[in-house]
């Protein structure tokens, strides 16, 4: 009982010294480099073509304001009776474009702002109630699941990830490091077990022990690979990993989807001022109409603020994903598909450079696996080889050891050799880190499946944003127009 007592104070004890050494941020730098050089390359891809796309409706709006005050000053000069008129007809379509651009863009800031419940009542903690909390902070766990679900759990495996571990690269370039962690090791643990021998043990005898051990640890290489391979599902749960990260740090979730989905964004606002235009004009038309019906502005103006705010936002998302699968035509120059469908192949690199940024790389694997209950499992099969590996260092005189030192004290020591290492890769985790990285090739693995998924799954990387609580900021939209036709009714009707 005291035994295992001690084993388990042990084992808390390794877990909090990992935990500390491998909080640091150690790839910061490379996530900003990569980030900067997506900028870049987002700028230079720009031309005439993106400038049509995404700035000429605002030039063309802001002429046509111009126009709209220019006419005024001038009926105004001439004391024309029509003035008053005019400026009413011409306010109707430009008040559509503000209001239907201002709807949708405050709808796409609820959906990630704010983080937290922001109000006076907060309903069970729901994120419901007297004040508002952002779609995906509040959904972040159900959303993060849906995501992941499809991101990781279906497009890659931690065994074939284990796979990619090959003996004699990881030894070929990890040779030195691995060197001086297990030199660190004998030096830290002879003269605590050979007090009296080890300090007058010849330096060329330290090094053929550190040799011999450095050769029994390759050796040991592919039989604890082999049972980590075997276990990998319950050591270490990629999936959960990813869920739990961004469930805790919803902050990440909503970058990510403000980054894969910002063309989307940018498009739905841009094409409901561009709806809201063509119906602002229709919506002034009725009203010329109409104008002498004096009841007619308090329903003509709330009803088509009520359509113009439902319509627009409804429609602006469909776009995003209607429909699925392209519907070429004109010889295929005209491709009709949802906007986000067209982006797959960019959005799948994106993606994939997010995730492993923020999740799926080896830090992050490391700061889950010493917080989850496959640490301990992972710690037992290194330490069932690396006791072995110990017996096979000395060969014949394993036997004798014990005797020598005493048996608690060879199993001990046995154990704190595991320790030993654990304690020193840290000091070392840069190269680690990097190697692993390179090893595993997630990045790469990823954009290819990604690119590959058929549209109907694709989607579901950004369409769970808008599906939680999609009729909420639809009928936002509808709301805030019912008001402002309501205030155009209550001005126009003067």
């Amino acid at each position: 009982m005291e035994m295992h007592s001690r084993d388990s104070a042990r084992s808390v004890r390794r877990h909090h010294r990992w935990l500390r050494h491998w909080r640091r941020p150690l790839l910061a730098d490379g996530a900003d480099a990569e980030a900067a050089a997506s900028d870049d390359e987002e700028q230079a891809s720009g031309g005439c073509c993106e400038f049509c796309k995404e700035k000429l409706f605002w030039v063309v709006f802001a002429l046509l304001c111009i126009a709209c005050a220019a006419s005024l000053i001038v009926l105004w000069v001439q004391g024309s009776e029509h003035l008053m008129v005019v400026m009413k007809l011409e306010s109707i379509p430009i008040v559509s474009v503000l209001f239907t651009w201002g709807h949708i863009w405050l709808a796409v800031q609820m959906m990630f702002y704010p983080v937290s419940f922001l109000g006076v009542w907060n309903y069970r903690n729901s994120g419901y109630g007297l004040g508002w909390q952002g779609v995906v902070p509040r959904k972040a766990g159900i959303m993060a699941e849906k995501s992941c679900d499809l991101m990781v759990g279906r497009l890659i495996h931690m065994e074939e990830i284990v796979d990619r571990f090959h003996m004699d690269e990881f030894f070929e370039t990890l040779g030195s490091v691995l060197i001086e962690c297990q030199r660190g090791v004998n030096e830290r643990l002879g003269p605590t077990y050979f007090p009296k021998v080890w300090p007058h043990i010849p330096q060329g005898v330290k090094d053929e022990i550190l040799q011999k051990v450095m050769e029994t640890q390759q050796e040991c290489f592919h039989p604890i690979m082999a049972d980590i391979r075997h276990n990998i599902t319950s050591i270490l749960n990629i999936k959960d990993m990813c869920v739990r990260r961004y469930t805790e740090e919803p902050t990440l979730l909503i970058s990510l989807f403000q980054h894969v989905g910002r063309k989307e964004f940018q498009f739905i606002q841009r094409c409901g001022a561009q709806m809201g235009f063509l119906l602002g004009c229709a919506q002034m038309g009725l009203y010329f109409i109409t104008k002498d019906i004096v009841w007619m502005p308090w329903v003509l103006l709330p009803l088509s603020g009520l359509i113009i705010g439902n319509l627009t936002n409804w429609l602006a998302i469909k776009m995003i994903f209607r429909p699925l699968h392209p519907h070429k035509s004109c010889c295929g120059l005209v491709n009709i598909q949802g906007l986000f469908l067209k982006r797959q192949k960019q959005v799948a690199k994106e993606l994939a450079s997010i995730l492993t940024d923020t999740c799926m790389n080896a830090e992050s694997m490391i700061r889950y696996l010493v917080s989850s209950p496959g640490y301990d499992q992972a710690l037992d099969i290194f330490d069932k080889h690396t006791s072995a590996a110990c017996d096979g260092v000395l060969g014949y005189a394993k036997n004798l050891a014990p005797i020598a030192v005493g048996a608690d004290r060879w199993t001990n020591l046995k154990k704190e050799v595991t320790t030993g290492l654990l304690e020193e890769l840290p000091n070392h985790s840069s190269h680690f880190l990097k190697f692993v990285d390179h090893a595993l090739q997630i990045e790469d693995t990823l954009a290819v499946r990604l690119t590959n998924l058929p549209p109907d799954e694709f989607e579901g990387m950004l369409h769970p944003a808008f599906q939680e609580d999609e009729w909420m900021l639809i009928l936002l939209g509808g709301v805030l127009g019912v008001v402002v036709g309501v205030l155009q009714a209550a001005v126009l009707g003067k």
